[in-house]
């Protein structure tokens, strides 16, 4: 199989968590048989043009990877489908003439938008007002409307990424980077700004992390976060928010762990899972469970993967 993926020309949005996320699995897989157009240049280490720590999360996680690069881009024949990165929530053009008659119209979208914001498509879920599927064709992380060519996908994280889990370095409870709204506080730390960041060092980023039983989460813009992925790498046990009230398909989809939704919840499950600064055997299992989520569900290449599985289906 030959693909060729659009990726976002605006530099301001280089950092995509999805863009970014399926393109290092694809690579990592398909090797030459992934062309990019435009160059996604920071996957290559080239900050010429948009530094690290301008991008989206400051360029943590996904970037660390470089990969060769040893792609012909004037060699677009034989190309079985075209996918559209996260372009189009920027304003820029899907299913283009020029590019959708190379693969004879198999041609796909990564549709990333948030639950919460304006888009063409909008629809009530339970009251409120949210983002509905984009595109006929596509691969959506926050899918709450099941429906023909519309599959659910979401953020992954490099497997080198991943730390070993070492249980005797940690010395708090939960991450100092935990979201204002997974511990009940008024909601300040919404994407779009910088003012949350704590850390400016990845390493540092991650100890903090590595260093804490557990790894508080919750929804924000949409169910999915690049710091659910980012918490079980470390070696951090997942608590989330409210998970039992996501929509099945919305990303991440399936993972097992601890849903709260109140103060009392949340204090009940950190007090029966480690006691006195030891973890139990159900803490222990949960952890041992969400760390192999991940590497079967939650990384780039499992995420890839299940993108060319559903390619594959509509293979001429």
């Amino acid at each position: 199989m030959k693909i060729l993926f659009i990726t976002t020309k605006n530099l301001a949005h280089q950092g995509d968590y999805l863009e970014l996320s399926i393109l290092h699995g694809l690579k990592s897989l398909m090797g030459k048989n992934l062309i990019e157009l435009p160059k996604k240049k920071i996957l290559y280490g080239d900050f010429s043009e948009v530094k690290k720590k301008d991008l989206h999360g400051q360029g943590f996680t996904l970037l660390n990877d470089i990969f060769e690069d040893d792609i012909n881009r004037t060699d677009l024949t034989d190309i079985d489908f075209v996918i559209y990165g996260s372009g189009h929530a920027y304003g820029e053009d899907c299913f283009i003439e020029k590019f959708d008659k190379l693969a004879n119209k198999n041609s796909w979208v990564l549709d990333g938008h948030d639950l919460y914001g304006n888009a063409e498509k909008m629809r009530k879920y339970k009251g409120e007002l949210v983002i509905a599927n984009q595109f006929k064709y596509s691969f959506k992380r926050e899918l709450i409307f099941n429906e023909n060519y519309v599959y659910p996908s979401g953020f992954g994280i490099p497997e080198t990424s991943i730390r070993k889990i070492d249980l005797s370095r940690k010395n708090k409870l939960f991450q100092k980077t935990a979201p204002k709204h997974s511990l009940f506080q008024k909601q300040t730390d919404l994407g779009g700004t910088k003012k949350h960041h704590i850390f400016n060092d990845e390493g540092e980023y991650y100890d903090d992390m590595s260093t804490s039983w557990f790894g508080l989460t919750s929804k924000k813009g949409g169910w999915d976060s690049l710091r659910h992925y980012e918490i079980i790498a470390s070696g951090s046990l997942l608590l989330f928010r409210d998970y039992k009230d996501k929509p099945i398909n919305c990303s991440p989809q399936n993972l097992p762990c601890y849903s709260y939704s109140s103060k009392k919840e949340l204090l009940s499950l950190m007090n029966k899972l480690v006691i006195g600064n030891k973890p139990t055997k159900e803490y222990i299992n949960m952890l041992e469970r969400q760390r192999d989520w991940l590497k079967k569900n939650g990384t780039t290449v499992a995420r890839a993967k299940k993108i060319l599985d559903v390619l594959n289906k509509y293979s001429d």
